[in-house]
């Protein structure tokens, strides 16, 4: 056999899983009926992400709009970022098309095959057989976080750097060195040279995958690096070996120092111009309303397609306590889970005697996958390690998404007792041969994801989608045909941004959508909240009409854009009040009469 065809044949697996993912959202989410222009969420936090992209795609990078926060502009640098690997990507996409709402759709899709193809070197690592693995792979890509998380949090739906650095957890707590030299002496019998001996293939993959790590989110880097930490202590209480575990404390400083350099921007940023109190409040108790709570992963995902599932989870979400972000393993993982719990009992309490037949390295195997998840479970778990974290104002509060690394671990106990199983039914049947028993459980096991976790297609929700996508974009369109380039619009009601309470339904990301739509003109929402400029033209909005309308004309505005949506009488009165000083001027609705546009006389 050729080199070549060697590593086409090692190669084959990965493309498969990433082609199955792809079909499976492809199918599972009508990819085919969607207008790509449209953000599949254009809502909520979603809303931010696509300013970010619209930013990205218009200046190069996320931190400074100069068109929101106007006439101040948007500092973003206020507002702490380490995920700058999305923000990169997003760089590379805007050279492919300049439509935000494509570049955030394609990424959003890309990260499917993407977490396939990692969670499926995670699961050979841990001796799942390539069959299953690449199966549990795509089982894996369609998490029911992926769509919970949606485009929302985006960037944490982009979670394929997780299972490269589960690996690294994984090494450490089975004993293998995360870091090599080159022999000092060469097969020819000369002397290496010294800097040349930590080149080698591990180390560049433990850089690689910690750089990814922590530049890809801040999150999932505490969440390894906190796992790593305990296996890196456990594995040196059971073999002493000092090396090893130093090595494992390398890789976690090697995590923190990466997510300082990512934060660099906004520290400098912060140097120059003070701290910002206001931007980022987190309250200690956060840790326990978004923690999650072992009923929350095992029972069935939010919106499922058999509908006393759905209607399980749901009456569990509104009357229980804690919904938090609506965990949810799917079914698969939760098995996995399930008999995580029961080895882990069952080696307590056998005091590690579990008399368990089969390969040593599968049991083994299980044991560690155990150990990680148990460890994962008690930092995410409500009332567990995160609270008292949080006693000492850790930075984290969302602990629930800690639930990503323990639906992969449980996927690969899966993968484990499978293959256990199949191996028994292959010695048993004369001539069995294990891929004919594999390769059909697992097309069974990505047609059972499909159906469990990827949620139905809401097409009259996707159409309302669509509609006020629509309906922004005339809205927009007009405006700047009616009013003069590089115009000021002073929007109206104020939502301090980012992260304020909505104000009758409507929330601070809503007043981005005019804006997501403008080529022309400026917006005055957006603005980062907590600089005396940006508060102070907010603060414009309290003020009477008469003096209200000065002051905005001070500001060189030429126009009121009101949400209506945000005022419990529809915004009447104000454009009432508006109109009376103003006098006779140009007013128009969008089409949904969701927004209104009240010209100032120039």
């Amino acid at each position: 056999m050729s080199a070549a065809k060697g590593v086409a044949l090692r190669l084959a697996p990965y493309g498969v899983a990433a082609v199955v993912s792809l079909v499976a959202v492809f199918f599972g989410l009508n990819l085919w009926a969607v207008d790509w222009r449209v953000p599949f969420y254009y809502s909520g936090d979603a809303l931010a992400v696509a300013s970010h992209f619209k930013t990205i795609i218009e200046t190069g990078w996320f931190t400074h709009q100069p068109d929101l926060g106007a006439p101040y502009g948007q500092f973003y640098s206020d507002y702490p970022q380490a995920d700058n690997l999305h923000f990169i990507a997003a760089d590379v996409l805007r050279l492919f098309t300049s439509h935000f709402g494509v570049a955030m759709n394609v990424y959003f899709v890309i990260g499917f095959p993407l977490a396939a193809i990692t969670a499926l070197w995670f699961l050979r690592l841990v001796g799942v057989g390539t069959p299953l693995a690449v199966a549990l792979g795509v089982v894996y890509s369609i998490a029911p976080y992926h769509f919970v998380k949606g485009e929302g949090h985006l960037f944490l739906a982009a979670y394929f750097v997780v299972p490269l650095a589960v690996g690294l957890i994984y090494l450490v707590a089975t004993g293998r060195p995360l870091w090599r030299l080159r022999p000092a002496v060469r097969a020819d019998g000369s002397r290496e040279r010294r800097w040349l001996r930590p080149i080698t293939g591990r180390n560049a993959a433990t850089v690689g995958t910690v750089a990814l790590l922590g530049t890809a989110s801040s999150y999932y880097s505490v969440f390894v690096a906190l796992v790593l930490a305990v296996a890196g202590l456990s594995a040196l209480w059971r073999s002493r070996a000092w090396r090893r575990f130093f090595g494992a404390a390398a890789a976690g400083g090697l995590i923190a120092v990466t997510m300082l350099v990512n934060l660099t921007p906004s520290i400098l940023y912060r140097l120059a111009n003070g701290v910002n109190e206001a931007v980022l409040v987190r309250s200690p108790p956060e840790a326990e309303l978004y923690s999650f709570k072992l009923s929350s992963l095992l029972l069935p995902v939010p919106g499922h397609r058999f509908g006393p599932f759905a209607t399980l989870r749901q009456l569990y979400d509104t009357y229980y306590p804690l919904p938090s972000e609506e965990p949810a393993l799917g079914l698969i993982a939760a098995a996995g889970f399930v008999a995580l719990v029961v080895v882990a009992v069952h080696a307590l309490l056998s005091a590690g005697r579990t008399g368990w037949r089969g390969p040593a390295q599968s049991t083994r195997a299980l044991a560690v996958l155990a150990g990680l998840t148990l460890v994962a479970f008690l930092f995410g778990t409500v009332g567990g390690l995160s609270t008292l974290l949080s006693f000492v104002d850790f930075p984290i509060r969302s602990w629930n998404r800690i639930a990503i690394l323990i639906a992969l671990l449980s996927l690969a106990a899966v993968g484990l007792l499978l293959d256990g199983v199949l191996r028994r039914a292959a010695t048993r049947m004369r001539g069995g041969r294990l891929p004919l028993l594999a390769v059909p459980l697992a097309v069974l096991l990505v047609l059972l994801a499909v159906w469990d976790q990827i949620p139905p297609v809401d097409t009259e929700a996707r159409a309302a989608t669509v509609a006020a996508y629509d309906s922004d974009e005339t809205f927009t369109e007009q405006v700047e045909a009616d009013v003069a380039p590089e115009c000021l619009i002073y929007q109206l009601p104020y939502i301090a941004f980012p992260e304020s309470p909505p104000v009758n339904g409507a929330t601070d990301s809503d007043e981005l959508r005019p804006f997501l739509h403008s080529e022309t003109l400026r917006w005055s929402a957006g603005g980062i909240k907590g600089r005396a400029p940006i508060d102070e033209v907010g603060a414009l909005a309290s003020l009477p009409a008469p003096q209200l309308v000065e002051a905005v004309e001070g500001l060189g505005a030429c126009g009121f854009v009101l949400d209506r949506a945000a005022y419990t009488d529809g915004g009447s009165a104000v454009i009432d009040q508006l109109t009376a000083v103003v006098g006779p001027t140009t007013t128009f609705d969008s089409p949904d009469g969701r927004f209104t546009l009240l010209e100032l006389p120039q």
